[in-house]
């Protein structure tokens, strides 16, 4: 049930932000992450790629598991006794693939997500004549913009405050972060909204408004 839910609150963002995903990137966007199943880790560079983009790897409820773990400095006195380590190593492995299924689940519709703006922006820049110099140049510049959709409007660990991220430690919850994020990406989504609709480029035109 938490995976299911991880999985289907994942999608509400995309929703959100107005992405309804294309059955010709699910096999890619399948074959982009990073969990043990079949299909899945054919396009390592890709993810990479993504990762550096700040798309990826950033589950919120993942962050803030880690970071409880930590806090409790959990696995060091399996880790410190060799019989323990033999016992709990089947353990250990099933928990790695949990763990990466529910980043993997994350990571499905943010790179979904990915896709669906950066063709949505292409179509629109290209409609309206607007260039982003040369090829390259104008790969860069579309990344960069539907990676930042991204940051910006789904929910991410690597946005959460210093301050939220330690009220894990007192007694109102210890999974505080995805509220916030909530908070914030929803701010984000009407921000962005109103940006593209009156956005207006150097030519005259109104690209992002359709």
């Amino acid at each position: 049930p938490t995976h299911m839910r991880n999985f289907f609150s994942a999608g509400a963002f995309a929703v959100a932000n107005g992405i309804i995903p294309n059955p010709k990137n699910i096999p890619k966007t399948w074959g982009t992450l990073q969990v043990a199943l079949p299909g899945t880790r054919k396009y390592n560079k890709a993810y990479q790629d993504l990762a550096e983009l700040g798309v990826v790897n950033t589950n919120v409820r993942a962050g803030d598991y880690a970071a409880l773990m930590k806090d409790v400095d959990f696995g060091s006195i399996v880790g410190a006794d060799r019989a323990l380590r033999g016992m709990f190593k089947g353990p250990a492995k099933a928990k790695q693939w949990l763990q990466d299924a529910y980043v993997a689940e994350d990571d499905f519709w943010k790179i979904t997500t990915f896709f669906g703006e950066r063709a949505r922006l292409a179509r629109a820049y290209s409609k309206a004549g607007i260039k982003h110099g040369d090829k390259a140049a104008t790969k860069r510049f579309l990344d960069e913009e539907a990676a930042s959709i991204v940051r910006n409007n789904v929910p991410n660990y690597d946005y959460v405050s210093t301050f939220v991220k330690e009220l894990r430690q007192y007694p109102i919850g210890n999974f505080v972060s995805f509220p916030a994020e909530i908070l914030r990406t929803s701010t984000n989504v009407v921000k962005r909204a109103l940006y593209e609709i009156n956005y207006v480029a150097k030519n005259g035109t109104k690209p992002l408004a359709a």
